[in-house]
C-alpha cells in the first residue's frame, strides 16, 4: 500500500514537473527594467536588484573570487590535457549534407519559438515631439502598427492577452514607452520537439546512406 502511495506521489509530481508553465516576465516602465523567473503561480524578480548589505557584498566578492580561481584551474588543466590529446581530423560535410542540417535547424527553430505562449502582451506608447506636425504624424504611423502587429504575431505565437494603447501628447517633447511581456513554456512541449527533431534526424541518416 505505501509502495503504490509512493508512486501516485512521484507520478504527481513528475506530471507537475512537465506541465507546469515555466517562463519569463520582461517589462519596462519609467526608465527601469523588471525581469523576472515564474514557474506556475511562482515568480522571482531578478532585476532589478535591491541593494547587497555590507556582509552580502563581502560575501559575494569572496564567492566571484574563489569561481574565478576554478575557473583559471580548470582552463588551465583543458590546456595541458589538449597538449598531449593527438589532434584527430575533423570530420567534412558536403554541400547536401550542410543543407539538410540548416533545413532541420531552422525546422527546430519555428517548433520551438510556437512552443511559447505569450501570456500578456503590454504596450503603452505616447507619441510627443517639438513639432505637433510630427506628433501627428507619428501617431498615425504608430496606430497603424498597433493594429497589424497582432494580426501578424497571432499567425506565429499564441497571445492570451494584450493592452495596446497609443497616444499622442502635443504639450510635451518626450514620447514615453511602457512594455510588458510574460512568456511561458512547458516541459513537455521541449520534450515533443526533441522527439520530432530525433525521428527527423534519423530519417535523414537512413536515407543518407550509399
Amino acid at each position: 500500500m505505501v509502495g503504490w502511495i509512493i508512486l501516485a506521489v512521484l507520478a504527481i509530481l513528475i506530471l507537475l514537473v512537465f506541465f507546469l508553465p515555466y517562463g519569463v516576465d520582461v517589462g519596462y516602465a519609467d526608465e527601469v527594467l523588471r525581469v523576472g523567473i515564474k514557474a506556475g503561480p511562482l515568480r522571482i524578480w531578478l532585476l532589478p536588484k535591491k541593494p547587497l548589505t555590507e556582509k552580502q557584498r563581502l560575501k559575494a566578492e569572496a564567492k566571484k573570487a574563489k569561481k574565478e580561481a576554478r575557473r583559471a584551474a580548470k582552463a588551465a588543466k583543458k590546456a595541458a590535457a589538449a597538449k598531449e590529446k593527438e589532434i584527430k581530423p575533423k570530420p567534412k560535410f558536403d554541400f547536401d549534407t550542410i543543407v539538410a542540417l540548416l533545413r532541420m535547424g531552422s525546422h527546430a527553430i519555428r517548433r520551438f519559438f510556437r512552443s511559447f505562449t505569450v501570456n500578456f502582451f503590454q504596450l503603452h506608447y505616447t507619441v510627443a515631439c517639438r513639432d505637433p506636425y510630427d506628433t501627428a504624424i507619428q501617431y498615425g504611423t504608430a496606430c497603424a502598427a498597433a493594429e497589424t502587429l497582432p494580426a501578424l504575431a497571432g499567425k506565429k505565437i499564441r497571445v492570451l492577452r494584450r493592452d495596446i494603447e497609443i497616444g499622442a501628447d502635443y504639450t510635451s517633447e518626450e514620447p514615453t514607452i511602457s512594455v510588458r511581456i510574460v512568456l511561458s513554456l512547458q516541459l513537455f512541449r521541449l520534450v515533443h520537439l526533441a522527439v520530432a527533431l530525433g525521428v527527423e534526424f534519423l530519417k535523414w541518416k537512413i536515407n543518407s546512406r550509399p
